[in-house]
């Protein structure tokens, strides 16, 4: 699952901000414009677990697939 996200406007670009969260949080997140100029100002998130485990975050509204 994918999550896209516009950028905070104290970013330049995605790539600033996944730079700042990788280095400072140690997690990679996909700046936007490696899939052309529109994806400047956004990031993709990848939600890498399973099911179970955002049902356990976030309660059991999330269904595989949707």
């Amino acid at each position: 699952m994918f999550v896209w996200a516009k950028i905070p406007s104290k970013y330049k670009t995605g790539f600033e901000l996944s730079d700042d969260v990788l280095y400072n949080s140690n997690v990679f997140i996909t700046p936007g414009g490696i899939f052309g100029d529109s994806g400047d100002k956004y990031v993709r998130v990848s939600l890498c677990a399973p099911v179970e485990k955002f049902e356990e975050q976030f309660g059991s509204g999330l269904k595989p697939g949707s």
